[in-house]
């Protein structure tokens, strides 16, 4: 391409930017005149600035440095204090271990020639005129507190410490003899008065030792003040040589804060000194105002005074002064601010200095800045010129269209590389934006159609069946007791899963027919046209028959079925939410009817959705509110008649429909999950009111409660239990938990484990509905029961029904065999009765008897009845 081709709205001779060249160079030359005027005054703004920044800094440091050099000589003293103290304790414990090791070898060497009384003697006569350097002495006790050996005043021994000494002084001797016993040995720091110093404590370290043969503490101790005294002279008179700064002109001063004096000025006065009364060159009382602030601010304060310098001079003075409440002290060190104000101006002279320069360099090489950018606009002005126009267009064009720019059209490789950078923006964005909208239709887990989209070509499907007088079929398919795979294998299991069953129903679908799904375990089929609604039964056929085989997760093979609804367009619906809510009823339909199977919508569907979500929400306000009462039904000795038990069964107290039976909310509540809640509830009010009936004298031995599959499932029942009998009181043994037959046998292995852990908390186990699940005999002698309960469908028919006689017959001999309680429960005639004690059933619960009571009636109930014998003796 050209050079001198022509571009429009550029001219070849440059006569834009000739033209615009002098006034721009005119606005620079200005422009640079009045940033310079701003620029200097700038500079001298920020010399005061940086002047006063620095005075305060100046001061501030001044400060730090005062701090830091007290607080440092503070240090040095504590840790001088501490010294003290470790010091003395080595001291004590080296006397400790001499008078231990003069005791064992006096206890060795006579154990066996001589009494333990002459022992002892011979022992408390060698450590009792063993007189320390520092008047210190040797003292034994017993571990319970008796004297025996005191050389201070001999009349203590034999007595009590509480007898021989004061409250603290008890109180120290048994302090001493607890730490013997736990410790064996160890340091204790107490009061305790000192001679010569009347009405005084003193405070006193020892080191005591446990004597194992006779249980003796045997210990010596000693006051801290003399070492300390000591270690402070020599510690002051090495901070009065101490000195810091440039020129080593600071220095310490320590006073009492009596005003005694100890350091100034590199001197060390020894106390002897005191400077109380002393005031400054403006009659300030210094020493008093200083040790005021040292004891009034823990962290330290600073003051200011006028004081005179060594030349003679009055100058103001800032000091740092900080005190050691430990010795009485404040330590302090100043400065005079005569000094730092010189050294402020000095170094304002300095920058004043440095600011000139800076000005005349920048005056200079903004002149050469001008020169050379008003060159610069000359060379590079008219080439720019003509690529500006051509890349903008270029630009305009791709921007709008997503399409690449032609990089041989531009100029200059600036602008080439340019055009490349914007055409890989627009591949980028291309690529996301097709991304972004596969991820917004589609399932990230199966890479299916997700909902949006199902419906989105639902709805296109329809529009389809609109114009050709054909049917769409909706298939809302869900896998059957997925949650039990999600709790027992994981939900990484549960994935895999979702993900190989959503490749099956791809494959068995045809090909206008798509597969999409809603989330969870929920899928849908949305079909070509069909011709009539036989054609989506066949589709149905061919989804379940993908679940025939077994499917391989984890090494572990899963039998998973599905349910599925069906909804037809246009007979259950005429857009596409209508049709997938109807689906999803005729699905619920399915589960309800066994599951593993299809069901097609029908209006009536519609009511019954309705009626179980508003039975839901009633049951979650139930749960909230605590609407549930329990009824309890007795069971009863066959051989007594005696009431020895009850089931607790629940009921729910509406507000507005009054008492609901469980058979018309239990289902509802199994088949969403709130059953776990009840049951939980029924068993900690079970167990209240169990422990309620004990402590009012009933003799009722135990109460029953049902627990569901759910609860079993839950990993969780052995710490309900456990937490139910602690919180409400109930003993465990008056507890039976009934599990029914067919829960129990869905997976017997990982049962096994649970009812054990249940068995030991001492309740008991009975298995409910016993004869209609299906029990592998293998499985019964392993599970860990206390009980069979008979089911009522058995002994319903027992005056007409052979079989049941023979099965009910068979299961109180299985009972026996495997020495197992037998009840009988829906008992309600005599004949009934009297069949099953002569084949030798323990217990009966039924109408017979009683109906479920609520509680009042209940206790009732158990006052008023006698033993039954002779009426139970004409029935039998």
């Amino acid at each position: 391409m050209s050079s001198n081709k022509a571009i429009p709205g550029v001219s070849t001779k440059n006569s834009v930017i000739q033209s615009l060249l002098l006034p721009v160079g005119a606005i620079f030359f200005i422009s640079v005149l009045v940033v310079g005027y701003l620029w200097t005054s700038s500079e001298f703004r920020k010399l005061d600035e940086e002047n006063q920044r620095y005075e305060s800094e100046y001061l501030e440091n001044q400060k730090v440095v005062l701090r830091a050099e007290v607080q440092r000589v503070k240090s040095l003293l504590l840790r001088e204090k501490a010294n003290a103290e470790s010091q003395l304790k080595s001291s004590l414990k080296e006397r400790i271990d001499d008078a231990y090791m003069i005791a064992s070898s006096i206890y060795e060497r006579s154990k066996n020639r001589y009494s333990d009384d002459v022992i002892q003697h011979m022992i408390i006569a060698a450590l009792q005129d063993m007189r320390l350097k520092d008047d210190g002495y040797y003292f034994i006790t017993t571990l319970d507190g008796e004297m025996k050996l005191y050389p201070p005043d001999d009349s203590v021994m034999g007595r009590s410490a509480r007898d021989a000494f004061n409250a603290n002084g008890g109180d120290v001797v048994f302090r001493m003899g607890e730490l013997a016993k736990q410790q064996k040995e160890g340091f204790i720091s107490y009061p305790w008065a000192r001679a010569g110093y009347v009405g005084e404590q003193h405070r006193k370290f020892s080191y005591i030792k446990r004597f194992k043969p006779y249980d003796w503490v045997i210990g010596t101790g000693a006051y801290l003040d003399n070492f300390e005294e000591e270690i402070k002279h020599q510690i002051f008179r090495k901070v009065s040589e101490f000195s810091y700064g440039t020129r080593e002109e600071g220095y310490f001063f320590i006073n009492s804060y009596e005003g005694d004096l100890f350091v100034t000025n590199g001197q060390y006065f020894a106390g002897k000194k005191n400077i109380w009364d002393v005031e400054d060159a403006r009659g300030q009382k210094v020493v008093q105002a200083n040790a005021a602030l040292a004891k009034q601010n823990p962290e330290g304060g600073f003051s200011t005074y006028f004081w005179k310098k060594n030349t003679g001079e009055v100058a103001e003075k800032i000091s740092y002064v900080l005190g050691m409440d430990e010795w009485g002290i404040f330590i302090g060190s100043g400065a005079y601010l005569d000094t730092v104000r010189h050294e402020l101006k000095r170094r304002e002279s300095l920058l004043a200095e440095q600011v000139k320069v800076r000005i005349y360099s920048a005056a200079s090489v903004l002149g050469i800045a001008l020169l050379v950018v008003l060159a610069a606009m000359w060379l590079i002005g008219h080439r720019l010129a003509r690529n500006i126009r051509l890349i903008q267009c270029s630009f305009e064009h791709s921007a709008t269209s997503r399409q690449h720019i032609d990089i041989e059209d531009v100029y200059f490789d600036e602008f080439r590389s340019l055009a490349a950078s914007a055409n890989d923006m627009i591949d980028g964005l291309n690529q996301q934006a097709e991304e972004l909208r596969h991820r917004v239709l589609h399932d990230q887990l199966t890479s299916l159609p997700n909902r949006l989209q199902g419906a989105s070509h639902l709805n296109q499907m329809i529009e389809r069946s609109i114009n050709t007088q054909a049917v769409v079929a909706l298939l809302f398919i869900d896998l059957d007791n997925f949650k039990e795979i999600n709790d027992t294998l994981g939900h990484s299991a549960g994935d895999e899963l979702l993900q190989k069953v959503s490749l099956r129903l791809q494959r068995v679908v045809r090909e206008e027919d798509i597969v999409a799904r809603l989330g969870g375990d929920e899928f849908t089929v949305i079909t070509g046209l069909l011709n009539e609604r036989a054609d989506a039964a066949v589709i149905a056929d061919k989804l379940l028959s993908a679940f025939q085989k077994p499917f391989s997760i984890e090494s572990t093979e899963l039998h998973v079925t599905a349910s599925i609804g069906i909804s037809m367009f246009p007979d259950d619906g005429l857009d596409a939410e209508i049709l997938l809510r109807n689906a999803d009823s005729a699905m619920y339909e399915a589960k309800r009817d066994g599951r593993n199977g299809f069901r097609f919508y029908t209006p009536d569907m519609t009511v019954e959705v309705r009626q179980r979500v508003m039975m839901m929400d009633e049951l979650r306000e139930a749960i909230e509110k605590q609407q549930f009462l329990l009824h309890f039904q007795p069971q009863v000795c066959l051989t007594t008649g005696e009431v020895i038990g009850a089931e607790a069964l629940v009921r729910w107290m509406h507000p507005e429909k009054g008492l609901i039976p469980p058979n018309d909310f239990i289902p509802y509540a199994e088949s969403s999950g709130q059953i776990a809640q009840i049951g939980e509830w029924v068993l900690m009010e079970a167990c209240t009111k169990m422990s309620e009936w004990r402590a009012q004298g009933y003799s009722l031995r135990k109460v029953a409660v049902n627990i569901s599959n759910q609860q079993l499932r839950r990993k969780s029942l052995v710490m309900l239990v456990k937490q139910a009998l602690a919180d409400t009181g109930c003993q465990p043994e008056t507890l039976e938990l009934e599990i029914t037959e067919s829960t129990l046998m869905q997976n017997p292995e990982d049962m096994v484990e649970e009812l054990v852990q249940l068995k030991a908390l001492g309740v008991s186990l009975a298995i409910d509905d016993f004869g209609t699940g299906y029990s592998s005999l293998s499985y019964l002698k392993q599970l860990p029961i206390n009980k069979l309960k008979i089911d009522r469908s058995f002994v319903r028919d027992l005056d007409v029904d052979e079989n049941d006689r023979a099965i009910t017959r068979a299961i109180i001999a299985l009972g026996k065999s495997l020495n197992l309680t037998v009840i009988a429960e829906g008992v309600e005639y005599a004949s009934q009765v009297s069949f099953l004690a002569s084949e030798q059933c323990e217990q009966i619960q039924g109408y017979l008897y009683s109906k479920p009571l609520p509680e009042e009636e209940f206790l009732v109930y158990l006052k008023e009845h006698k033993s039954r014998r002779e009426e139970m003796a004409e029935w039998i």
